[in-house]
């Protein structure tokens, strides 16, 4: 990675396709990169840039064919950047929200409860039939009757109550907080009792209970200043984007006064990812109400310049050009051709990886955690394994040795699988990759145990079953080799 001097942002630290990049430039490209982005640059300067230069280019290619104009892309690169710009004067709003010294001790006072921990005890009887609850019941209306008559709660703790942990601690629950994720009831019995209070018995899925409330501990404002601060800000700006939002005029066809026709809505479904389009398609209004009110976000945004400052315009920059590289790359797949001479070579060469494998397996169970057990079995497998290389039949070997009964009933038989199957990467490496017909591969780890795997035969599934699928793989290929040509091309140099 580059080293930068914080003291020189000025300062020019490399060349892309001729263009200076000074040191702030760099660092804002970096920080708008997404994580998937910058694991594939490996976080190397030099692949960075040359991974924003071919976006460039692809970009720029894919509006000299007029992509951008067209749907779904145009509105998923209207999606993204109201999308961007929106979360942008969202954020932007909530760090310029001014609040007051007063206003938080304010807000303090008037919310008390929710810094405030409220000591309890508990008795608990528990049930998991119906019988056992009628007489947890039973027991539990008993031990209210004591303790209404004046009995000592931690005796009865000691008693009847069947949590170890509380019960050896006299009863003691621990602190109730207002945002502890517990049950409704025992949150709305630890702040409506008294300090001394006991609850009648209350009934929780797994048993019932009786409470007693001990006492309250308040935390000091000085404590929590920061966090009302921020509860604030946050709740101040959750009413501000509601406001807005309820702002947007819609109905079912209509945004903002305009008619919106059907297929205008399945365009807007369409630019959306595959979650979000699930989830809106059954209610157009409330997409529309999003679209709308993420729209007025984006006015906001730009009269504020947040779309030319960073890192929302660098963002913005490497969204737009890695949806335009994506249909540039969707574009020319679709304009590939391919010759029937291509798709014949291709099965050719690729004809143990189109074909479904015939197997025999010799299966050693292991349990996954189990060390030793899994040791065992891969010292059994070796051993098995040599055996056959030195002429044991291999089936002798499966009804010896296989845990596997299905297969062993078979002789071994297992299969035929397919390269496309649901199995394994470490088996379909070991199958397709380094076997040749009549080889056993070496131990293979699979969740439950040792696998030894033996390639009897393939069976090809003809050319004419296989060559849409052929002929979209080629078409991928080359259209990836033309574009990574692009990224070839790019040049970069380092200065630092």
């Amino acid at each position: 990675m580059i080293e930068i001097d914080p003291s020189k942002p000025r300062e020019v630290v490399a060349k892309l396709d001729g263009q200076s990049i000074t040191a702030e430039e760099f660092q804002q490209l970096y920080v708008a990169m997404d994580a998937k982005s910058k694991e594939a640059t490996t976080n190397d300067a030099r692949e960075i840039l040359r991974y924003v230069g071919w976006l460039r280019r692809m970009g720029a290619e894919a509006e000299k064919r007029g992509l951008h104009e067209q749907n779904p892309l145009k509105l998923q690169l209207e999606m993204n950047r109201i999308q961007l710009l929106s979360n942008a004067i969202i954020q932007q709003h909530e760090i310029e929200e001014v609040v007051t010294p007063f206003e938080q001790r304010g807000y303090y006072t008037a919310n008390v409860a929710a810094y405030s921990g409220v000591k309890m005890k508990l008795i608990y009887l528990p049930f998991s039939t119906e019988t056992e609850e009628l007489q947890a019941k039973r027991r539990a209306e008993e031990i209210h009757k004591k303790l209404k008559a004046g009995a000592d709660f931690v005796a009865l703790v000691k008693e009847f109550s069947k949590d170890e942990a509380s019960r050896e601690k006299d009863g003691d629950y621990g602190e109730v907080r207002m945002g502890d994720q517990i049950p409704p009831a025992v949150k709305d019995l630890a702040y409506g009792l008294k300090d001394g209070g006991i609850s009648g018995p209350t009934r929780l899925p797994n048993g019932y209970y009786l409470f007693k409330r001990i006492g309250l501990n308040t935390d000091p404002y000085e404590k929590v200043r920061d966090q009302i601060f921020t509860e604030i800000k946050q709740k101040r700006n959750l009413e501000w984007v509601e406001k807005n939002r309820k702002a947007v005029q819609v109905t079912k066809t209509t945004l903002e006064g305009k008619p919106v026709t059907p297929a205008e809505i399945e365009a807007f479904l369409g630019a959306m990812d595959e979650k979000l389009r699930s989830n809106l398609r059954d209610n157009p209004e409330e997409m529309l109400r999003g679209i709308g009110f993420m729209r007025r976000m984006t006015k906001l945004a730009e009269e504020a310049k947040l779309d030319q400052a960073p890192p929302f315009r660098q963002q913005l920059e490497l969204t737009r050009l890695q949806a335009l590289s994506s249909a540039l790359m969707q574009s020319a797949e679709k304009t590939t051709t391919v010759t029937d001479a291509e798709i014949q070579q291709a099965y050719k060469e690729n004809v143990k990886y189109v074909s479904a494998a015939k197997l025999k397996i010799v299966f050693f169970s292991a349990g996954q955690e189990n060390e030793a057990e899994n040791t065992a079995a891969l010292e059994l497998a070796k051993d098995v394994r040599e055996k056959i290389k030195n002429g044991a039949d291999f089936v002798e070997m499966v009804k010896q040795y296989s845990k596997d009964p299905v297969s062993r009933d078979k002789n071994g038989d297992y299969g035929p699988l397919k390269i496309t199957d649901d199995i394994p990467a470490q088996a379909k490496q070991a199958i397709w990759t380094t076997l040749n017909i009549g080889d056993v591969s070496a131990p293979v780890k699979l969740p439950n145990g040792y696998y030894l795997f033996k390639l009897m035969g393939l069976e090809e599934p003809g050319i004419e079953k296989v060559r849409d699928d052929l002929a979209k793989r080629l078409k991928t290929a080359k259209a990836r080799e033309l574009l990574n040509s692009m990224r070839a091309q790019v040049q970069v140099a380092l200065t630092k």
